[in-house]
């Protein structure tokens, strides 16, 4: 754990306690990735006890809380940790049974017969933060994402690895040197480089896109009251890709589409007449930029790669599009995590 981890994880603790006069203790503090890799907490509460494995993160968005959801799903009871939490991610993690604490006192715990919601709780002030490694900047997640999606590409050479990734050959320089220095990887020598620490990583980038790398590619935003527009069309004709709900539609047969992400980097003028989307900043759909010039299993299909899939539905926070991430994380992308990478 960091130092402003810790930092962060010790007074969420000591404004639980004042807040609800209930004893809790965090029990060992490790190191070390994977999940829930910050230790336990227990709250103590006249003579009965309650255990939490703890995720310590400095901000909270959407994708932080399903990427939440699907590891408590997976490895059971877990309690994120953070600094604030608004009022919306509030009523969000709590409609979706996720734990939480934060620093300035806002917390939901549901563990019968504890009960304990709170929510409108302000920070004192405004903690400085740390300011974001280069490689959690467009370039950096350009390069990560082809990294992660193609297992083997961190031994190629930094003109391959720019070429994939669309980015500067300076960007690749920066970038392996971060992922050096925050243990994602290692350099074997004869043996080349390999990346360490995947599933971290993975969690890191599907947090950092959202925010970082899509507001950079979105393209416009237009609205259609249309459901089935894309059902009957192929995306090459318009020069397109399917994403986030409409991917995952296709790909599961399990979720009816209500928001359309399509990327593709021709004229969208085509498609925009051929289905009369109404420019809407607000709209359900978003027309992005492709970032990427690797071959993936599922261009064929007319689909984006499969990280990109979960990534732009993990960033809803929805949980209909959670369920359906958690089903493409199994099929495509655990397999890009494995340990023996």
């Amino acid at each position: 754990m960091q130092p402003q981890e810790k930092t962060v994880i010790k007074k969420a603790l000591d404004v639980f306690r004042r807040r609800t006069r209930m004893d809790a203790v965090l029990l060992y503090d490790k190191p070390g990735a994977g999940l829930y890799g910050d230790g336990v907490v227990r709250f103590v509460h006249e003579d009965k006890e309650w255990e939490f494995r703890v995720e310590v993160k400095l901000r909270v968005n959407r994708a932080t809380i399903a990427l939440m959801k699907h590891q408590m799903n997976f490895a059971g009871n877990g309690l994120l940790v953070t600094e604030y939490v608004n009022p919306e991610l509030a009523e969000i993690m709590r409609n979706q049974g996720i734990p939480f604490i934060d620093g300035a006192g806002n917390a939901f715990i549901n563990a019968t017969p504890l009960y304990i919601f709170i929510k409108g709780e302000k920070p004192d002030k405004a903690e400085k933060a740390e300011p974001v490694k280069r490689l959690f900047k467009p370039g950096g997640l350009k390069l990560i994402f082809a990294l992660l999606s193609n297992p083997g590409m961190e031994k190629a050479t930094y003109r391959d690895m720019a070429k994939a990734a669309k980015v500067a050959l300076g960007t690749v320089d920066i970038a392996i040197t971060e992922l050096k220095e925050l243990g994602f990887l290692i350099d074997l020598g004869k043996k080349g480089r390999q990346l360490l620490n995947t599933e971290q990583l993975l969690r890191r980038w599907v947090e950092a896109y959202p925010e970082n790398l899509k507001p950079k590619i979105l393209q416009e935003r237009f609205r259609t009251d249309t459901r089935n527009w894309w059902k009957d069309i192929e995306p090459s004709d318009f020069g397109a890709l399917w994403g986030g709900e409409i991917a995952a539609a296709e790909l599961t047969g399990y979720l009816k589409p209500e928001k359309y992400t399509v990327y593709t980097d021709q004229l969208i003028g085509k498609l925009i007449y051929r289905f009369k989307f109404q420019k809407d900043p607000n709209g359900n759909v978003e027309i992005l930029m492709p970032f990427w010039a690797f071959k993936w299993e599922l261009a064929e299909k007319g689909l984006v790669p499969p990280l990109l899939i979960y990534a732009d539905l993990v960033a809803t926070g929805d949980a209909r599009a959670i369920e359906a991430a958690e089903i493409i994380y199994d099929k495509y992308i655990a397999r890009l995590v494995r340990k023996d990478r």
